[in-house]
């Protein structure tokens, strides 16, 4: 009995909290998405990376022909598929857009 407490009293503390976790890491990924800029050098790119706390999990791109790169920034949450992607040219950012990862809409049509 006192097991079923315990496990409704933590059912009810995820309850809350997930939520407010879930619109804190949204809420940093966007405001980050928005004060990228088209023309923002990729050094100036990475110090917002640090300076906002947020987690920068993909760079990938061709800099030594001066190709083109995307980076992907995502939420400190490994559940949660919300990010940030921004595209650039050489040593300069071109777009940045939020993105809901497609992860699990590709899993549902697995299935169908």
């Amino acid at each position: 009995m006192k097991l079923l407490v315990n496990m409704i009293q933590l059912a009810i503390v995820a309850a809350i909290i997930l939520p407010i976790l879930y619109i804190w890491e949204t809420d940093k990924v966007d405001k980050f998405c928005q004060k990228i800029t088209p023309g923002m050098s990729q050094e100036t790119y990475l110090g917002l990376v640090e300076q906002d706390n947020v987690k920068l999990v993909e760079v990938v791109g061709d800099d030594v022909l001066g190709g083109q790169w995307h980076a992907i920034v995502k939420t400190h949450l490994p559940w949660l598929d919300y990010q940030c992607q921004t595209n650039g040219v050489s040593k300069l950012v071109v777009t940045a857009d939020i993105v809901k990862s497609e992860k699990v809409e590709n899993d549902e049509q697995l299935t169908d």
